[in-house]
Formats: C-alpha cells, structure tokens, sequence
C-alpha cells in the first residue's frame, strides 16, 4: 500500500473505531496478529484489548465523541497522528459517577501497517489525568 492509503486507513479507523464505536470495522482492519504495544497491565495487547477499551470504558463512559486530528505524519509502514478526542462524561468510569463534563484526551498513536492492515500499535495520552480531573 502506498503512504496516502495507509494514511487513508488511518483517517477511517480514527472516524470509525474511535468516534463511531465500529468494532466491526476495527477487527476488519486489523490485522489477526495485531499488537498493542501500549495496552496497559492487565489488559490483552490484542485486538480484544482494543475492543474492550474503545467498548466498555470509552464509549461506557462519554457520549459525543470526536477525534481531531492535529498532525499525521507517514513513512514506509508507519503513521503517526497527533490528536485530541473530546467528549461528555455521561456514564461511569472506573467507579466515577458521571459529571456531563467536557473532556479532551490528547493522543500520540504510531500504527504500523502491513498489507492493508493495522498490524502494531503504540501510544501516549493522557487519559489517566482526565479521569483524575473527573474525581475533584
């Protein structure tokens, strides 16, 4: 695949994994080996650690979610994106009532894509901190 496809991948799995919740999507784009290199202890690396946070803290949690996508950045078999995901918290996270404040996660993802697919991921956000922020 080419940068511009593989950029184009990603554009779609931040529009239909992340805002959209399309877990349907997520496993047809991943590769079956998929690997999450950032999935944090306890949770699989695999595609179902993936599933299961986009499905049962995610989207559980916040309603109206949007991804805006900063920077993208490709070469060879990797793209990376700089991005905000804002949303409501409307639904429990990890024991937290929900406040219906606005949030913004601020996400680095790099994916390497092999053969179409989403093969490896890693990334950095500050996630913990939000859910921090929702406690006071």
């Amino acid at each position: 695949m080419s940068i511009d496809q593989n950029k184009a991948l990603l554009v779609s799995y931040n529009n239909e994994v992340i805002e959209k919740g399309n877990m349907d999507f997520f496993r047809q784009i991943a590769a079956p080996d998929f690997l999450n290199h950032s999935a944090p202890k306890g949770m699989p690396a695999s595609i179902d650690g993936i599933i299961y946070f986009f499905t049962d803290i995610l989207h559980a949690a916040f309603t109206d979610i949007q991804v805006e996508v900063l920077d993208m950045i490709a070469e060879n078999d990797k793209v990376a994106t700089r991005k905000i995901i804002t949303g409501t918290h409307t639904g429990a996270l990890f024991g937290i009532a929900p406040t219906g404040k606005k949030i913004t996660i601020k996400v680095i993802d790099v994916f390497t894509v092999s053969g179409g697919k989403l093969k490896e991921h890693w990334g950095e956000n500050n996630f913990a901190a939000v859910a921090e922020l929702l406690k006071a």
